[in-house]
């Protein structure tokens, strides 16, 4: 599965505010689609010793580089430092998408799904094409199965949802109604009809995962000993925590790590600021404290700041919410990766137009989007990280559609 950011983002889009409080009604569903991830996660790793489903897993990073691992990772640093003036999809369309096509998404109210809710609505309208969303409630997922039921009594050619994977027959509903499935922040998927295309993969999390690695190796001068959380029950995580441990492993043999994992039952009760801190003490050399996801850091910095750790603990991780944007700023968090769920909107319709004119997809890019390091040095004034900034406006021009 996927974390309420990942399930309506990944799911939908990240949430851009951290709380937990939202995912008490996620909490149903997170437990059913925990059968499809793994139970257990030690990155970096050539031994580990798990102590349960939360826990901590010590691990050492093993070497396979030289001495010149520190300046290796700063140099992989160097293009993502700036922020992202090109979209990732660089063939234009044949001519403009044809008209009159629908396109439903099967949506929620996590406020990262409404902004590709509403990115899609613009973006149909400008090609001409019917767009609505059926809503479902994440928290029952028989709602699910009947939201793609009145969903496709609208007689679409595409649907698209967030975060959930879909059952064997959830596919064949569709594709006997002649609908194809875009997927956001799914994992594990088989891109093979009746899914066309997904958005926000699992190898947008290993490059992030990758990335952070690299500021890893290179700020802490390849001596860094890192606290990872992880959460296994969300598959799609293990993407930047397995990118994460390759780099480290590959290239820094003066660098240790070890995972912390969090259960989705601590997660929902705000227990996993305290777990964190618990594996930060019992491995008193820890100086980096990394998260797979902007939003679960909620409440780190007062728990560091009250465990005598804030001035020790570097915090870093992938798709800064807010409230990691704001941290960067004041200098109590030190680095994250720039996401932006609006992107997904502009790629969903990308796939559905390219598939409507009988053009190739470009599955691998479309998985992807731009992002950035950020760090208080890169961050600059912004409060919530888009790129490249005027992405509809490239996208649109692929198209050969004007902006309304």
């Amino acid at each position: 599965m996927t974390y309420h950011s990942k399930l309506d983002r990944r799911r939908g889009g990240r949430p851009r505010v951290r709380g937990f409080a939202v995912l008490v009604g996620m909490l149903a569903i997170a437990l059913a689609l925990a059968a499809c991830g793994s139970s257990s996660s030690s990155t970096s790793s050539a031994s580990s010793d798990s102590s349960g489903s939360s826990g901590t897993t010590a691990t050492s990073a093993a070497s396979s580089s030289g001495s010149g691992s520190v300046s290796a990772a700063a140099a992989a640093l160097a293009p993502y430092k700036s922020l992202p003036t090109s979209i990732n999809i660089t063939t234009p369309l044949n001519s403009a998408p044809p008209k009159g096509k629908t396109i439903v998404m099967l949506g929620t109210n996590n406020p990262s799904n409404v902004i590709i809710q509403q990115g899609m609505a613009k973006l149909a309208k400008t090609a001409g094409w019917n767009f609505s969303v059926v809503s479902y409630d994440p928290a029952n997922p028989g709602t699910f199965t009947q939201a793609e039921t009145t969903a496709l009594s609208k007689h679409p050619q595409y649907l698209v949802e967030a975060g959930l994977p879909l059952t064997a027959a959830q596919l064949a509903m569709a594709k006997n109604a002649g609908a194809k499935w875009i997927l956001d922040s799914v994992y594990p998927v088989q891109v093979k009809d009746p899914v066309i295309g997904q958005v926000d993969a699992y190898a947008q999390d290993a490059l992030m995962g990758k990335i952070i690695a690299d500021y890893f190796i290179s700020d802490s001068g390849g001596k860094g000993n890192a606290v990872i959380e992880h959460i296994p029950s969300y598959p799609i995580l293990d993407g930047f925590t397995t990118g994460f441990g390759n780099e480290v492993k590959a290239n820094c043999p003066g660098c240790k790590t070890s995972t912390t994992n969090i259960t989705i039952p601590d997660l929902v009760a705000g227990k996993a600021a305290s777990e964190l801190v618990s594996a930060l003490r019992s491995n008193s050399s820890a100086n980096y404290l990394v998260f797979d996801d902007g939003p679960f850091a909620d409440g780190i910095t007062s728990a560091l700041a009250a465990a005598g750790l804030k001035d020790k603990v570097k915090v870093i991780g992938e798709a800064a919410d807010q409230a990691g944007i704001a941290a960067l700023r004041n200098g109590t968090e030190a680095a994250w990766t720039g996401f932006d769920p609006g992107y997904q909107a502009l790629e969903n319709m990308d796939v559905a137009f390219r598939d409507a004119e009988g053009s190739t997809i470009p599955v691998d890019q479309e998985a992807q989007q731009p992002t950035q390091l950020l760090t208080k040095d890169t961050i600059g004034s912004t409060t919530n990280w888009s790129a490249p900034t005027d992405a509809q406006a490239q996208f649109l021009k692929l198209w050969h559609l004007q902006a309304q």
